[in-house]
């Protein structure tokens, strides 16, 4: 291969820009703020670096943050019939057979109040008809349940507001009367309200 003089000076071109750049690169170091002036002075304008005023809004911005409404709660009323009747002539409080159920506050969800409402007569109408709910779980009467009549015609009777033992409760309804005539209770049911 024959060498021919362009490609001298190609080469000499080459040496000299590794000389030029090694003087400058690994020799001649400058001081970092020397360039950096340097910069300052040949790049920015010197009309940038003149104060000028600039409006400022002075007012603060407010953010007034979302406020979802709550949802109305909705109020439902439900029954929990007893199917069962019964009587008795006792003094004393006596359950009445197959007026049983189960009963737990938790089956219903946003419980707010359970009330007694029944329907009961005296035989003879002489003296008063008791009737409660009776708690067999823990053998209490149901606070709050205790109805009462003096009439003999059948009378709808409803109680206040009734507490019941949180957790699965046996209850039972229970009859007395004040005087010998037979005490009976026709029906009754859980009148259950809630709100979800």
């Amino acid at each position: 291969m024959q060498i021919k003089w362009w490609h001298i000076v190609l080469i000499v071109i080459y040496v000299v820009n590794l000389a030029v750049l090694d003087y400058f690169v690994f020799l001649k170091k400058t001081p970092p703020s020397v360039v950096t002036n340097i910069i300052e002075q040949k790049i920015i304008p010197t009309s940038i670096l003149t104060p000028t005023s600039v409006p400022v809004n002075t007012q603060t911005p407010t953010f007034t943050p979302a406020v979802s409404k709550p949802r109305p709660k909705i109020r439902n009323v439900s029954y929990l019939p007893i199917s069962t009747s019964g009587s008795t002539q006792s003094n004393d409080w006596v359950s009445l057979a197959g007026t049983d159920f189960y009963f737990d506050t938790k089956d219903y969800l946003g419980l707010v109040e359970i009330y007694f409402e029944t329907n009961i007569k005296l035989l003879n109408g002489n003296g008063i008809v008791f009737v409660r709910l009776y708690n067999d779980t823990h053998g209490v009467g149901v606070q709050g349940s205790e109805v009462q009549s003096n009439l003999q015609k059948d009378t709808a009777v409803i109680s206040g507001k009734v507490s019941f033992y949180q957790g699965r409760n046996l209850i039972k309804v229970q009859a007395k009367s004040l005087t010998a005539d037979t005490a009976i209770f026709t029906s009754g049911r859980l009148k259950i309200v809630t709100e979800n």
